[in-house]
């Protein structure tokens, strides 16, 4: 059950909080100013994020090394490098962004 919480009501109840997600039993928004600013979710659910950014990370640059490849016979080496090196930091840094949801860092 998706549920919402102000931050002030979070500080006051974050133990009631933290077990009904630990338990799959609520998802959390928790709003700022009645504005929406961060969610608690299970490590599950978190796992479930991560698994599916990396997905995406790797879609894109299989997308990018496809496009490069279909554009090669009119790229010169020195495009063809700065589009592979592109991609490679694009990817590294999408992966580096990501908390590792096995190790409990945040």
């Amino acid at each position: 059950m998706l549920k919402t919480i102000s931050s002030s009501q979070l500080r006051s109840q974050i133990k009631r909080v933290l077990n009904e997600v630990e338990y799959g039993q609520s998802q959390y928004i928790v709003e700022k100013f009645g504005q929406p600013t961060a969610a608690i979710v299970s490590m599950e659910d978190f796992g479930l994020l991560q698994k599916l950014r990396q997905q995406q990370a790797v879609t894109s640059l299989r997308q990018l090394v496809a496009e490069v490849r279909a554009r090669n016979c009119r790229l010169d080496p020195g495009e063809l490098d700065a589009l592979i090196e592109e991609a490679r930091a694009e990817f590294y840094h999408l992966q580096s962004s990501q908390p590792d949801a096995n190790s409990g860092r945040h």
